[in-house]
C-alpha cells in the first residue's frame, strides 16, 4: 500500500489533542529540516560554521606573588584552549583590570570560484545584546548592528560584509562583555548558548537559512591565526603591564576572586575543542 497513504489514515485516527500534539512537533521541526531541503534545491556558495568561547583577562594573588594570566575557554565544553601566565612582584606591577567576554566566532568559507557581493548574516544567540561588538579578520571589512529582518519581527544581529572572495573564508567574532546577568546565564544557571543563523543574503542569492556546522572551536582560532599573519603562528596578546619605579609605593591590591570565572576544566588537546 501506499506509506503517504497509510500515514494520513493514521493521523486522522488520532483523537484531537495526539493530533494537535502531532502538529507541534512537526511545526517545531521545520527550522532544523528546512536549511537542509534547500540545500537539495540551491547548492550553496557559502558554508557557515560556528563555535563558542569565553577568554577572561585577570590575576590572583597567593602570598607575596600575583599571578596575570589570560585564558581562552570552549563555552561549550568548559575545557581551556589556551592559557598564558606570568608571575610579577605583588603590589609592584600595574595590570589591566580584569575582565571577560563571551565571544561566538563565525567561519564564513566561499566555496565557489565568484566573489560574494554585499554579504548579509543574521545572527540570533543569547549572548548578543547592545554592548556587543563585531570583530573581523583582516582580509574582509564587515559592519553590524540589531535590525529586524524583513518578515520578521524578531531583531537579529545583522553583519553585512562588501565582498568575500572566491575560495576564501573570513573568522568573523562577536564579542560581548561577560556583565553579571551573562555570568549568571551561563555558570550560575547553567544555561545552554545556542545560536541561530536565521539568513544568509547576497547579490548572488536570495536570503535562506544556512546550514549551520558545529566547528572546532581550536580549528576556528587556528584559521584566524592564519587569517592575520598568513601561517601557522599563533596569535595572542602579549602579557601587559608596567612596573613601578622604586621611589614610588606599593599598589594595594585589590581582592578580584569573586570576579574570577570558574575553573576551566583540562582535557586532551584534541578534544578541547569539540562540541
Amino acid at each position: 500500500m501506499n506509506p503517504l497513504a497509510d500515514s494520513w489514515q493514521w493521523f486522522w485516527r488520532q483523537s484531537l489533542l495526539n493530533k494537535i500534539i502531532i502538529l507541534g512537533l512537526l511545526a517545531a521541526l521545520v527550522p532544523f529540516v528546512l536549511p537542509t531541503v534547500v540545500s537539495w534545491f540551491r547548492p550553496t556558495m557559502i558554508k557557515v560554521g560556528v563555535a563558542f568561547y569565553a577568554y577572561e583577562r585577570a590575576y590572583r594573588t597567593e602570598g607575596h606573588a600575583k599571578t596575570y594570566f589570560f585564558e581562552k575557554r570552549n563555552l561549550v565544553t568548559d575545557c581551556s584552549l589556551r592559557r598564558i601566565e606570568q608571575q610579577l612582584p605583588k603590589g609592584r606591577a600595574k595590570t589591566p583590570d580584569p575582565q571577560s567576554w563571551v565571544l561566538i566566532k563565525l567561519l564564513l568559507e566561499n566555496v565557489s570560484d565568484r566573489s560574494i557581493t554585499n554579504l548579509r548574516v543574521g545572527v540570533r544567540s543569547p549572548a548578543l545584546n547592545p554592548t556587543t561588538q563585531l570583530l573581523t579578520s583582516p582580509n574582509v571589512q564587515a559592519t553590524g548592528g540589531f535590525e529586524a529582518p524583513p518578515r520578521d519581527t524578531r531583531p537579529a544581529y545583522v553583519i553585512a560584509l562588501s565582498e568575500l572572495a572566491p575560495t576564501s573564508s573570513a573568522v568573523l567574532s562577536l564579542k560581548t562583555p561577560l556583565d553579571e546577568k551573562l555570568r549568571q546565564f551561563v555558570y550560575v544557571d547553567r544555561r545552554t548558548v545556542t545560536v541561530q543563523v536565521p539568513f544568509v543574503g547576497a547579490d548572488q542569492f536570495r536570503d535562506y537559512p544556512p546550514i549551520v556546522s558545529r566547528t572546532n572551536a581550536t580549528k576556528i582560532l587556528n584559521r584566524e591565526g592564519v587569517l592575520k599573519t598568513g601561517d601557522e603562528t599563533v596569535v595572542d596578546e602579549a602579557l601587559l603591564y608596567t612596573m613601578l619605579p622604586p621611589e614610588e609605593p606599593e599598589l594595594k591590591e585589590a581582592d578580584v576572586s569573586d570576579r574570577l570565572l570558574p575553573k576551566a576544566r583540562a582535557c586532551p588537546e584534541g578534544e578541547a575543542g569539540l562540541w
